[in-house]
């Protein structure tokens, strides 16, 4: 399952990652996924999925703007769900380099299953399969609607 989020919170951390002040919402504007769903009786519907999904993401303090590389796992249930945050490292580059960074990432992955593209971000399928246990998805997300990402080219 492809799921994009935008934001990324303390809540959905369990932890904060920026030191400012202001309440934690990263801005996502890249990230990795690759994500096992195990399968399920259908009379169990949402409540018996389960989900081990490991990210790695490239976000950006909403007030501060400082910008992060993080490796996050994600597992669990609509019931439990375990976050860790296995790492974070602060990017020190301008803007532009950021977007060299994330735009080549991006570009690394040819061999896309399926390419979807909107006005503010894009996706690539790089992987999909699944057998009788499980579906197992890995895909890149990149968020093309950050002001402050392509602020450069607008006044360019």
């Amino acid at each position: 399952m492809v799921t994009v989020t935008k934001y990324l919170t303390q809540t959905d951390l369990k932890r904060k990652i920026c030191d400012c002040k202001e309440e934690e919402k990263l801005k996502v504007l890249f990230k990795e996924v690759s994500e096992s769903e195990l399968r399920i009786k259908p009379e169990e519907g949402m409540t018996g999925a389960y989900i081990l999904r490991e990210e790695k993401i490239i976000a950006s303090c909403n007030h501060c703007k400082k910008v992060y590389f993080l490796m996050t796992t994600f597992e669990g249930s609509i019931k439990e769900q375990y976050v860790s945050i296995d790492s974070v490292e602060l990017f020190d580059g301008s803007m532009r380099e950021l977007r060299q960074v994330i735009n080549n990432i991006f570009d690394e992955y040819e061999n896309d299953i399926v390419t979807v593209v909107t006005d503010d971000h894009a996706i690539k399928v790089l992987d999909k399969h699944d057998d009788e246990e499980k579906i197992v998805t890995r895909y890149v997300y990149l968020n093309r609607e950050d002001e402050d990402l392509y602020k450069d080219l607008m006044e360019d």
